[in-house]
């Protein structure tokens, strides 16, 4: 079944490009339970499937290339202010910094809403993802918005019951904000909302279920989950950004 389920979701970002002499690329990975590495039992996010970290071997078949840098710094509950607040994203900075010392491309992940929506309107999150994505371009590091993964809950018809939604909104309207110097100042967007909504919607309520973390849990992600969201995600990086990763 898993096979299926993998198959389906890249055709989504699918993309024919080329770009000869690619920079060496690293990933820096900033968010909430649902990007967080190393979570599988407790509350698993789709990094495990992108970086290719803490899966067991016979299932690690991440996009990156072995050798390339993929940091995640997701936070279990965290908001935009929280992240903040608690000193996590001095951590992300830290890590970016690193990085582009080394003179690789920094690719920096930013996707919040989960926890956002919760306690504030989704303008409070965008002022927030505003002052990061500055600071992602102070430290030489790009800035990649990524719009929340759905949760798996459906309505009657088959349909996702889409609450996030206005906060997947909110963060593309912070991209398209930075859109007239989007290519000089390298701000990029990913509609992992849109592109996880399509999918779910697809293979339908019992097939979404399985992905579950637990049977009552519609936000995280089981081992199953984070390989089938977070495989793709390089190839939706490489269609907003028109390049070939390492």
């Amino acid at each position: 079944m898993l096979k299926g389920l993998v198959y389906w979701l890249p055709l989504l970002c699918y993309t024919v490009l080329a770009r000869p002499n690619v920079s060496p690329t690293s990933f820096v990975l900033v968010g909430d339970s649902t990007t967080a590495n190393g979570t599988v039992l407790d509350s698993g996010g789709w990094g495990d499937g992108f970086c290719g970290g803490f899966l067991p071997i016979e299932l690690v078949n991440s996009s990156l290339a072995p050798d390339t840098p993929c940091i995640n710094t997701a936070e279990n509950g965290a908001t935009t202010g929280s992240f903040v607040a608690d000193g996590f994203w001095n951590i992300s900075l830290a890590a970016m910094q690193g990085e582009v010392a080394k003179g690789r491309r920094t690719l920096v992940t930013v996707q919040f809403g989960h926890n956002d929506m919760k306690i504030a309107p989704p303008e409070s999150m965008g002022a927030n993802l505003t002052v990061m994505v500055q600071q992602i371009r102070a430290v030489g590091a790009e800035p990649v918005l990524v719009t929340s993964l759905t949760r798996r809950n459906f309505n009657a018809d088959g349909t996702i019951d889409d609450a996030l939604g206005p906060w997947a909104n909110e963060t593309i309207l912070i991209s398209q904000a930075s859109l007239p110097y989007r290519l000089q100042q390298n701000t990029h967007l990913l509609d992992l909302h849109a592109a996880s909504i399509t999918y779910v919607e697809e293979i339908g309520p019992d097939a979404a279920h399985r992905l579950n973390r637990s049977p009552d849990d519609n936000t995280h992600l089981n081992i199953n989950g984070t390989i089938v969201f977070g495989r793709p995600v390089p190839s939706c990086i490489v269609k907003s950004l028109q390049f070939i990763l390492p």
